[in-house]
């Protein structure tokens, strides 16, 4: 009986820990993958002479980490009974207000576009608009940009993550080791034909092949699953006996040589570190343990992320428009101004906007809501 007891409460504790775990080394690692994104689009956009080539596939590591989440946030509750109006509310809720948004500040930027000669016509801004502010893509501004979410083109990874994750709950039951390896399996001969077919995986976000975006997220999002069902549920629960698990947190920094390599390494570079680096990266960085200098750093670039990702496209295309057609001269400058102020906008509206607008929905639905300590920005 005693042995029993003991063994309870143990088990108690293992949920309880599960349920309040903060992988903050994983929350390091999608920060920096936000700010290699606003680097690709600065650079890209304001046409400067340098950027990270490769920093596309933070996307595809957001889509894992998004597996790896949503298996820590939802597995035990889905098992408990959780309905799925109960899960896809919760994931609006975390989603929705700073994607809306977004829309919201693509929209204006679009307006004012529109009034100028040669601009978008204002009733197709506001038809692209109405989609996007559903997450759903839109044809209404193909001829002035090719996107299929022309008023934020960030959303596109949002877009396809939602979908992953309400097919994650409707299949919840038959999501076992053995199915979830087939569905990995599946998911690595689309990604690498992908990646082939575009000699690269920057693909998914325009109109004619929004179909990539499908074909990019099966393998990272099915293997997140997998490492987070397989891996203890705290970081803490076992002792770190191993000199690695303190330097895990050297992952951050490996993240960011990958994702800013300076040259175009082609199809397989990206099909390597989809199938192999990503993996380990997570994995290690999951198994870290806590850092007292290092750990805050990790929490801040965590909380920035998301917003930082859905929030910097706006300012970024609506100042490089200002510079590239007015103020050649000033472009790094604004290209500058254009990261700080992106910065300094997910910031406020993280803080000021979005928790305290999810705290009060959650309150106002009557549900109580756990947040995860590592959420996708869409990544997901």
């Amino acid at each position: 009986m005693r042995r029993a007891a003991i063994q309870a409460l143990r088990d108690i504790s293992a949920r309880q820990s599960d349920q309040t775990t903060h992988y903050l080394v994983l929350d390091g690692m999608r920060g920096i993958a936000a700010v290699t994104v606003l680097a690709f689009h600065v650079t890209e956009y304001f046409r400067l002479p340098f950027k990270p080539v490769h920093g596309y596939l933070a996307v595809d590591f957001f889509f894992m980490l998004s597996g790896f989440v949503i298996a820590h946030a939802y597995d035990r509750q889905l098992r408990g009974g959780m309905s799925f109006p109960g899960f896809l509310r919760l994931r609006l809720i975390r989603l929705y207000p700073l994607a809306g948004l977004g829309v919201l500040f693509g929209t204006a930027g679009y307006l004012v576009a529109a009034t100028a000669p040669g601009g978008p016509g204002a009733s197709a801004v506001l038809r692209a608009a109405l989609a996007n502010a559903l997450l759903l893509p839109t044809r209404s501004l193909l001829g002035f940009r090719p996107w299929a979410f022309p008023l934020d083109t960030p959303l596109w990874s949002l877009s396809i993550e939602l979908m992953v994750n309400i097919l994650y709950a409707l299949c919840f039951r038959w999501l076992t080791r053995a199915s979830l390896l087939a569905t990995c399996l599946l998911g690595a001969v689309l990604m690498g034909a992908t990646a082939l077919h575009y000699h690269g995986l920057n693909a998914g976000y325009r109109w004619i092949d929004l179909w990539a975006a499908a074909a990019r997220v099966v393998f990272p999002f099915s293997v997140g699953l997998l490492m987070r069902r397989a891996i203890l549920p705290s970081p803490a629960a076992a002792p770190a006996r191993a000199a690695w698990r303190t330097a895990a947190h050297a992952t951050v920094p490996l993240l960011l040589l990958l994702l800013a390599a300076p040259l175009p390494l082609g199809a397989w570079f990206d099909i390597a570190a989809v199938l192999l680096a990503f993996p380990a990266l997570v994995a290690a960085g999951a198994l870290a343990t806590p850092s007292r200098r290092l750990d805050p750093v990790w929490k801040w670039l965590g909380a920035l992320s998301y917003p930082l990702y859905v929030l910097h496209y706006p300012l970024v295309a609506g100042l490089a428009d200002l510079a590239n057609h007015h103020l050649h001269r000033l472009a790094p400058e604004l290209a500058l101004l254009a990261a700080l102020a992106s910065i300094g906008l997910a910031w406020a509206a993280g803080r000021f906007y979005d928790v305290p607008l999810r705290r009060w929905l959650n309150r106002a639905g009557r549900e109580a809501v756990r947040l995860p300590a590592v959420v996708p920005p869409g990544a997901g």
